[in-house]
């Protein structure tokens, strides 16, 4: 709300702003006419439904409900003003009809509007408190410090790896298209022996890998954590000489042909290179602290309870049948004679 109130201050700023025209000089025997007084925003009246009228207080009330993002576009977009204000008109278009329509007595109409109500007075009280916990809300370069060396584990960088790699797919499943098992190992024995005769791995990337997402650089993926690949793939990352192409790996995906260009050994990552990420979780730890506080005076102000559910009824148990009185098997008609 804060931002909002800036955004809205620069906006009158640059109004403000704005080369005054030279006033036109009236006669010497001319009495200045007085200024009118600015109207009252409940006074400007920007739409009339049915009888009733949205005013300027309205609009203002109901940006302030609005997201930082919205704020900005009602007041920075040429015409956002008037196309939020048409929306509001629309909205009391459908609440006139609904009224002529009486559903504003209906019992679910009523419970939302309570439940309405308390929304809106939760957002005046945060307002009303607002600055005093905007101030509990600062973090210091000295919070954030602490938060970092009281979290080590948060701050830890694991083993990371940069790899090249080709992809030959194999068909999946009842897939009507795909190489078999056997011909994608014919693919990559034929890249093998073009790798042996001099090509470059990036070039037989361009020409023979499977992969989209590593395609067009060179089958590359930097600096990544080994364990979030598959497994086998992870191991051979994990393993095989830096700088010289591994035998094939098999994995889900088919056939790969893996370079190493380097790994880096887990470690924990200094103050200076966790600074961003440790502002933004003790950023976070203060807003839930700053809230249990809030939340926590109150309920000893005002009596709280949440009630815990009833437990489900068991469902009954299906009542056996009735046996079913025996048949009396019926006279063979027709006996010998």
């Amino acid at each position: 709300m804060l931002r909002a109130s800036l955004i809205s201050l620069i906006a009158l700023g640059a109004v403000a702003q704005e080369p005054a025209k030279a006033p036109t000089p009236a006669p010497a025997s001319a009495v200045p006419a007085p200024i009118p007084a600015a109207p009252k925003p409940e006074d400007v009246v920007l739409a009339k439904i049915g009888g009733e009228s949205i005013t300027e207080a309205d609009f203002q009330a109901a940006f302030r409900l609005l997201g930082q993002q919205e704020q900005m576009q009602v007041l920075m977009v040429q015409g956002g003003k008037d196309e939020f204000v048409k929306r509001m008109a629309e909205s009391k278009l459908l609440s006139v009809k609904a009224k002529r329509m009486e559903l504003d007595k209906t019992p679910s109409y009523l419970r939302a509007l309570e439940r309405t109500k308390d929304d809106l007075l939760a957002r005046e009280f945060l307002t009303k408190e607002g600055e005093a916990l905007q101030k509990k809300l600062i973090v210091s370069e000295a919070d954030v410090k602490a938060y970092h060396d009281s979290h080590p584990e948060r701050f830890k960088q694991p083993e990371l790896a940069s790899v090249r790699h080709i992809l030959v797919a194999v068909k999946q499943g009842d897939a009507p298209s795909g190489l078999t098992d056997a011909e994608a190992k014919a693919r990559i024995a034929k890249i093998q022996a073009e790798l042996k005769k001099g090509a470059k791995f990036e070039a037989l990337v361009k020409t023979y890998s499977d992969d989209p997402g590593s395609k067009e650089n060179g089958g590359l993926y930097a600096d990544a954590d080994p364990s979030g690949w598959v497994p086998e793939f992870g191991a051979a990352a994990r393993t095989q000489p830096i700088g010289k192409v591994g035998g094939p790996v098999k994995t889900m995906f088919g056939y790969h042909l893996i370079k190493v260009e380097s790994r880096k050994p887990a470690r924990q990552l200094p103050f200076e290179e966790a600074k961003g990420p440790a502002e933004k979780m003790a950023q976070q730890e203060r807003q839930v602290a700053v809230w249990n506080e809030l939340m926590d005076g109150l309920r000893k102000e005002i009596p709280f309870e949440l009630m815990k559910p009833a437990p489900m009824p068991a469902p009954a148990a299906a009542a056996p049948k009735a046996a079913e009185p025996a048949k009396t098997p019926e006279p063979v008609k027709g006996g010998a004679q």
